[in-house]
């Protein structure tokens, strides 16, 4: 009697263990794939492979070097945008500092040496008028002499060449009388000339020198509004206008230092290096990706869940989740994202049953703080 009654206990124990177990595999209806975050690593520039410092399989930290280009070219561009800086920057100090003491003293003694200059042609401009009409008179004076002793040559020599043919005189004389006549022709005719000229003198000066006055004006007036330029300073806009040229010279900096750091392939964060193969002297193409990076976050599962089931999922909601791989130890897990369409539709939805067969992927990130799962293996989720 005893041992009937141990043996009916040992039996309703088993089916309760029988019983809880299926219960549980109940619980755990969909399965999936362990998948892990994953990065595509590289360069937006691109060059010539100089060293690789990890291999396939291989743990890596955040930020460690991973693969280092050829960086002459960008560092050359690096050092040519902070010439640029520079010279921008010192261009604009300049002009926030304004003019120094020495340039506006130039300024000042510039404009006093053109104001002399304009005094000078204001002043002398109708003494010279003065003395070309002088040099008209002279000369009209000195034609009217030259006329009058050439007239008194011409008659001379009319009487002498008279006297000449009544035999009064001798050949001489007539060829005497002859000769004067043509010298005071000739000189009426310099005296005329010399009158000419110093007419068309006058003319020129009283042309002329009213535009000399003008001249000299003007450049008075640029000499003084240079040297207010020079007191004054640069303007607001030429300032402005400086100190953007300082910000694009910076931005330029900024764009030739985030070149060169694309010479440095980095790890983007802890993992394990999936897919690597370079070596020195590889050439890589600009955004190409040289190497495959694991990631050690959490990894997700995606399951499918029927439309009947979908009421029961919702994002953030906390579920159970276990892994063949790791002895079928239980993992929580979090709804992380429910699919807006289905993923899996009938060929013709026509019935209520047909429609059931609708199912959407849900994904669900597991909790694995110590890296115990592993990247494709099988996982089941529990949705309560």
């Amino acid at each position: 009697m005893h041992t009937a009654a141990i043996r009916a206990s040992v039996f309703f124990i088993f089916l309760f263990m029988f019983s809880a177990c299926a219960n549980n595999n109940k619980q755990f209806q969909y399965s999936g794939t362990l998948l892990a975050d994953s990065a595509r690593v590289g360069s937006t520039i691109g060059g010539r492979v100089t060293a690789v410092y990890v291999s396939d399989g291989q743990r890596v930290h955040r930020n460690q070097i991973l693969v280092r280009l050829q960086e002459s070219d960008q560092r050359a561009g690096l050092m040519a945008a902070l010439s640029q800086e520079a010279q921008a920057a010192a261009a604009l100090a300049n002009l926030e500092a304004g003019s120094r003491p020495a340039e506006i003293a130039r300024a000042a003694a510039s404009e006093g040496q053109v104001l002399a200059g304009l005094r000078k042609a204001q002043v002398s401009t109708p003494d010279v008028i003065a003395q070309a009409y002088e040099n008209v008179r002279q000369a009209a004076a000195t034609l009217r002499q030259t006329e009058a002793a050439a007239t008194q040559a011409s008659l001379n020599y009319q009487r002498v060449a008279r006297l000449y043919e009544q035999g009064a005189v001798a050949a001489q004389a007539r060829d005497d009388a002859r000769a004067a006549d043509q010298q005071a022709r000739a000189a009426v005719h310099a005296a005329q000339a010399r009158v000419a000229a110093a007419q068309a003198a006058l003319a020129q000066t009283s042309a002329s020198a009213p535009q000399d006055v003008a001249a000299a004006q003007h450049a008075y007036e640029a000499a003084a509004a240079n040297r207010q330029l020079v007191q004054q300073g640069a303007r607001p806009q030429e300032i402005a206008q400086a100190r953007a040229a300082v910000n694009a010279a910076k931005a330029n900096v900024d764009a030739a230092q985030a070149r060169l750091a694309e010479m440095v392939i980095k790890a983007p964060a802890d993992g394990i290096v999936e897919q690597i193969d370079l070596h020195p002297g590889d050439l890589v193409s600009p955004r190409a990706p040289v190497a495959l990076l694991s990631e050690f976050h959490d990894p997700y599962v995606r399951v499918y869940i029927s439309q009947r089931d979908l009421q029961r999922v919702q994002t953030g909601q906390q579920v159970r989740v276990r892994s063949d791989a790791a002895g079928n130890e239980e993992f929580s897990g979090t709804v992380e994202q429910i699919d807006q369409q289905a993923q899996f539709t009938p060929r013709d939805v026509q019935t209520a049953a047909d429609r059931a067969d609708l199912a959407f992927g849900v994904k669900v990130r597991v909790h694995d703080p110590d890296h115990r799962l592993h990247s494709g293996t099988t996982a089941e989720v529990a949705i309560p």
